[in-house]
């Protein structure tokens, strides 16, 4: 038989492989689904058929992957050596796939049952737990061993039916001639090119309309988000995150060592536990009246650059809405701020803790579900009478961000699963739809005292938005462009994000100061360091955010001039502003009402002459400080609040 006839039909096996997996993995998805129904409302066909389809999208990445062992251990050795046992070796490779996808499956449906979720990082963690019990307990309560016995059984079945699939006919063909070989040759490549491509993304051909395990969660069911993935891409998520967890660093201190610590950075050595020892108390009321509803902002990716005085020709249209509260009578904010860190989810984690960034992933630390962080955002309103709301652009399963927010002190959490919108991406719904869903919750609860924290994510990549639909000027920054920035469609779509994003939130703070002339809203970004400069500039462009306070009672002159801060400063600042005299809470860093020596973050630090890296020119006394923080904050993530 000829290579080309050889080829053809060999590519006919993956292509029947391919599908084989994808109908199994689907099956698998139904009867998973059926098996835990009840958990479902009646009316929730809709809400079914979206997951069975994103499942199917997102497991043409799992079959795919299985197909293209067999291409590369079958297909391709034999275009080489013709004697080669491609239909036993794909056929063996297929077998252990089937074998492998249905002992997860089997292995699934108790998982679910004690977890209440798919493959998760309980795997990572159970290593900690007694084998021996957790080996008990799965025999005795879980009936493991008819699942094992019931995995091997079905597993065998679909084994023949593959056989059997493996085995139908196949189209016997040859390019007669060299043209057709040249057609068959460069068309099969570009075939295959664009299928990987569609597989790669999940269905899609770009980022901004794929799929994966972050953002697969899109339904309102946790029954139905934990059917979508199958469960080598469950496998997936529980391998990445245990990447980050691996990067973790462990710190152990004595008990006289952390007291001598505590007391090195001006906290209470003698506190009955570690946040205890941060306890402040407000000593006057900034506020005549303390506001019914807070509001903190916390924009994706907005930086403070377009505010900037060089970047006026186009900061005055990007930013207007942020710059006209940050001007406003009734504000204050800082001159520079450094982020958390360079993403999203330490800026959320430094919100929720209350402390400095020390590499560690707190949202995926055991210790973080015990109890909450005392020092942050959440138990330090709780404290002074707020009830607290999470509100999330995206979706829910992403970084673990719901339960983590649950477990620290949030008594609500909101993500783009309960808010509909057709015209989002692969990471949620834009930014007006959000804040609609806000307006909406506030206008059911007014006179409540509750604090919003809200993550937004329109500016993101995939930068999708129809901006011109949005009424987006593009314009107003072609005509102004700095030389800073290239002036390219793809940078200004960008930008014209970051516009969106500013203008949307415009529009919801009026909104919701209309509705209740109270309130008080913080403004900030996540990160700032994603965005592109066509050349090199300073850290106060690249590296800064704003933190902007704005709202009735608030004037420019209680922050100092040209204050300089870090963004977990927020939460002192917050509680200092709304607490009346007498109110306690806790908090790692100082307010910004007082200027302090310096500050840092992840890797930059800043004093009132510029922003810095670390490196051996920095103070001694700033390093000893920064360290000790650090130690501290790595040190309470690891160990609890118990001193």
């Amino acid at each position: 038989m000829s290579r080309w006839k050889l080829f053809i039909k060999n590519a006919q096996q993956e292509a029947k492989g391919f599908v084989f997996f994808i109908v199994l993995l689907s099956v698998f998805r139904a009867v998973f689904i059926g098996i835990f129904n009840t958990q479902l409302a009646s009316t929730m066909i809709p809400e079914i058929l979206e997951a069975m389809w994103l499942g199917f999208r997102l497991s043409l990445k799992t079959a795919g992957s299985i197909a293209l062992l067999g291409l590369v251990f079958a297909t391709v050795p034999q275009m080489i050596y013709k004697k080669w046992k491609s239909g036993t070796i794909r056929f063996t490779i297929y077998s252990i796939a089937t074998l492998v996808l249905t002992l997860l499956f089997f292995g699934r449906i108790p998982y679910y049952t004690i977890f209440n979720s798919g493959y998760n990082m309980m795997l990572i963690n159970g290593k900690n737990d007694d084998i021996n019990a957790i080996i008990n307990t799965g025999i005795n309560e879980y009936h493991a061993i008819p699942f094992l016995i019931g995995g091997l059984v079905t597993s065998g079945i679909i084994i023949y039916l593959l056989k059997r699939v493996l085995h139908t006919n196949t189209i016997e063909w040859e390019p007669s001639t060299k043209r057709q070989q040249w057609i068959c040759g460069v068309g099969g490549f570009l075939a295959f090119a664009v299928l990987a491509i569609f597989v790669r993304y999940g269905g899609a051909f770009n980022y901004a309309n794929s799929i994966n395990w972050e953002s697969a969660a899109r339904t309102k069911s946790n029954l139905l988000n934990e059917a979508i993935l199958d469960d080598p891409q469950a496998l997936y998520r529980v391998q990445s995150i245990a990447k980050r967890m691996s990067k973790m660093a462990e710190i152990q201190l004595t008990p006289q060592e952390l007291s001598e610590k505590l007391a090195s950075i001006g906290a209470n050595p003698n506190g009955k536990s570690f946040d205890e020892s941060f306890t402040k108390t407000i000593t006057e009321a900034k506020l005549n009246q303390q506001p019914n509803a807070v509001y903190v902002i916390l924009g994706e990716s907005y930086g403070l650059w377009p505010f900037l005085p060089e970047f006026d020709g186009i900061g005055n249209y990007v930013v207007a809405e942020g710059k006209k509260f940050a001007n406003a009578p009734n504000a204050m904010h800082t001159k520079y701020a450094l982020a958390q860190g360079t993403g999203t989810m330490p800026a959320i984690n430094g919100l929720l803790t209350g402390m400095p960034d020390v590499g560690l992933y707190p949202n995926y630390e055991g210790i973080s579900y015990k109890q909450p962080y005392g020092l942050g955002i959440g138990p330090v309103m709780k404290q002074l009478g707020y009830k607290t709301v999470f509100w999330y652009g995206g979706f829910s399963t992403w970084q673990n961000v719901k339960d983590f927010a649950l477990s620290q002190g949030f008594d609500e959490f909101h993500d783009a699963s309960e808010m509909n919108d057709d015209s989002g991406n692969a990471w949620g719904v834009p930014d007006k739809a959000l804040f609609k869903a806000i307006e909406s919750y506030m206008a059911a609860h007014k006179n409540e005292k509750i604090l919003n924290v809200i993550m937004t994510t329109s500016n993101h990549p995939p930068y999708s938005l129809n901006l011109k639909q949005e009424g987006f000027d593009a314009s107003k920054v072609v005509n102004h462009m700095p030389d800073t920035i290239e002036n390219t469609e793809q940078r200004v779509n960008e930008i014209g994000h970051f516009w969106y994003a500013d203008h949307v939130m415009g529009e919801f703070i009026t909104a919701m100061e209309q509705q209740d002339q109270s309130s008080i809203f913080v403004i900030t970004g996540d990160h700032s360091e994603r965005f592109t400069f066509a050349r090199d500039i300073g850290l106060e462009v690249v590296s800064t955010i704003p933190i902007i306070f704005y709202g009735q009672g608030i004037t420019p002159m209680m922050m100092p001039n040209d204050q300089f801060g870090m963004s977990i400063q927020i939460i002192p600042t917050l509680a200092e502003l709304v607490g009346r005299s007498g109110q306690t809470y806790e908090a790692m860093v100082p307010s910004l009402f007082k200027t302090e020596p310096f500050e840092f973050n992840h890797r930059l630090w800043m004093d009132s002459k510029g922003i810095y890296t670390e490196d051996a020119s920095m103070p001694a006394t700033f390093q000893t400080t920064m360290n000790t923080m650090r130690e501290l904050a790595a040190w309470r993530m690891r160990h609890g609040n118990a001193k």
